[in-house]
């Protein structure tokens, strides 16, 4: 049984998918993400709006019964997968959806291969077969790919990803801008974890309760996926913690974590299909190269988890919790401040200064831009500053960023140029300086832009 929750934003998963349920032709269709982001609360959605068959695979040895009781009101019975794609095939139903498919083929490996034969003879019909997965190493190796079993045969593929800040308010209507990037900083975008904090409560309550408490669905959270992705998660949680602690460089992590480093490229690149960590280079470069290229967690709650908790267990599982409470509540400012630049990344897309082609970061020896927002036609360039912190006087950072400005090797003489800073609140705001167009986001313009959004 599905248990419904908040459905919040997927406008675009859901067009897509009322497209594909009105399409003249067959179509086999893949939706991945991670575990917890909404796939299911998804596609519980869209079966609501039209006329089709949800099932919910799982790793139960008699799965052929468990599929058969969930056909409905009618006596349906499958002694094998033979008879099961039979039903689909004589159905009534255009659409049937299958979640967490990939079970089906950790169960019996010939599950896609029986698949394979007979999509060719119910794609005759034009029906849908909707296929949903949440293990990515499992998506990528039977569906993603030249060689992979779906290859060539799928339709489309619907990534379904973490929610924007801009979502986070659905969850939490009375926070202030502060509190909303707090609980973002923590928690990310992922509904399940936004669902689990209670609005009622400050963010530093929800930690302590909800996080902290190692009754809690959220305390021990990324560990056990981990060990649901990976056979063995050691490498990866060596990974994980050698990034947390400022180590970002190749060379930097597999010292720190005691990887080999003709191993650790597979271990990174698995990391980035899951979506926990991101390979990064100064924006303003096109080839990537070892020297520049860092690595970053890109889930916010795996780097609040692996930064406060991880290390702490020990203490947590004596008793000590009101002990880690106080260290997190002395380190989250700081630890906010190294979230925030992410979140002024996103607001700037929303600000309407002029279109991107390229957003990222910068950095050239001892010298670093928090946001670099650029457009290769037009030669405009936008440099930013991120502070998470009160009475920010702009036309310091913004001296500071014309100083570092010259550093940037891009389009120098034939470019024009823009300046932004983010913060808290702002000792005097400004709209110029040196010639310059200067935007100023303080916590109340970033709760409008994301309010008119």
């Amino acid at each position: 049984m599905i248990i419904m929750r908040m459905f919040v934003d997927r406008k675009e998963e859901l067009k897509k998918l009322m497209e594909i349920s009105k399409s003249k032709k067959p179509e086999l269709v893949i939706i991945y993400g991670r575990r917890r982001v909404g796939k299911s609360r998804l596609l519980v959605e869209f079966t609501n709006r039209v006329n089709a068959l949800y099932l919910l695979a799982d790793l139960s040895k008699n799965i052929l019964d468990i599929l058969s009781t969930q056909i409905g009101d009618k006596f349906v019975k499958f002694n094998s997968w033979e008879d099961f794609f039979e039903f689909i095939y004589k159905s009534e139903y255009d659409i049937v959806i299958i979640d967490e498919f990939q079970y089906l083929y950790n169960i019996d490996k010939a599950w896609l291969t029986i698949l394979q034969r007979w999509w060719e003879k119910i794609r005759e019909k034009n029906k849908k077969i909707i296929l949903c997965g949440s293990i990515i190493s499992t998506i990528y190796k039977i569906s993603k790919g030249y060689g992979s079993a779906l290859y060539g045969r799928k339709t489309h593929e619907i990534q379904v990803k973490p929610l924007k800040f801009i979502h986070i308010m659905d969850f939490f209507p009375h926070y202030d801008s502060e509190e909303l990037i707090k609980v973002y900083s923590v928690l990310g975008g992922i509904p399940r974890y936004l669902e689990e904090f209670d609005p009622k409560l400050s963010v530093n309550e929800n930690i302590r309760e909800k996080i902290l408490d190692k009754t809690s669905f959220l305390y021990n959270e990324p560990m056990n996926l981990l060990f649901e992705e990976f056979r063995d998660p050691s490498p990866y949680v060596s990974i994980l913690l050698a990034i947390v602690q400022g180590y970002s460089r190749f060379n930097e992590i597999a010292g720190v974590s005691r990887i080999e480093s003709h191993k650790l490229p597979k271990y990174l690149l698995t990391l980035e299909r899951v979506d926990l960590i991101e390979k990064e280079i100064p924006v303003t470069e096109k080839k990537i190269k070892v020297k520049t290229t860092r690595y970053r967690i890109r889930d916010n709650f795996y780097r609040f988890w692996f930064s406060f908790v991880f290390g702490n267990k020990s203490m947590i599982e004596l008793g000590l919790e009101d002990d880690v409470f106080i260290k997190i509540k002395r380190e989250l400012n700081s630890y906010v401040g190294k979230c925030f630049e992410d979140l002024c990344r996103e607001i700037l897309f929303y600000a309407d200064i002029f279109k991107f082609t390229r957003i990222g970061r910068w950095w050239h020896r001892d010298k670093e831009i928090d946001i670099i927002a650029l457009n290769e036609h037009t030669k405009e360039i936008l440099f930013a500053e991120c502070k998470w912190q009160n009475n920010i006087n702009p036309a310091k950072i913004c001296k500071e960023l014309v100083e570092k400005s010259e550093y940037v090797d891009w389009n120098k003489n034939d470019r024009i140029e823009y300046l932004a800073v983010f913060a808290k609140s702002f000792s005097k705001r400004i709209d110029t300086f040196e010639g310059r167009r200067v935007y100023c986001f303080d916590m109340n313009l970033i709760k409008e832009i994301c309010r008119s959004f």
